[in-house]
């Protein structure tokens, strides 16, 4: 296992833990937001929204650099 693989591990394990963050807080404590209901209106009404969208992107920008590490021709 190189460098690479190593750091697209790490990037997808902080990824996957800030976005679980984000989504079971907003589960815990629901709210709506200017008529928006649901999850929706919880995200926005705990200002989460922009964090989680984020957070998901990093996680699969790790997995992007674990797959291509893991397929890569030498």
């Amino acid at each position: 296992m190189n460098k690479k693989m190593v750091f697209g591990i790490l990037v997808t394990v902080v990824g996957l833990v800030f976005s679980a963050f984000c989504f079971i807080y907003t589960i815990m404590n629901p709210c709506i937001y200017n008529g928006i209901g649901g999850l929706m209106g919880s995200f926005l009404g705990a200002d989460l929204f922009v964090p989680f969208i984020i957070s998901t992107v990093v996680m699969c920008i790790g997995l992007l650099l674990c797959f291509v590490e893991a397929y890569r021709k030498n």
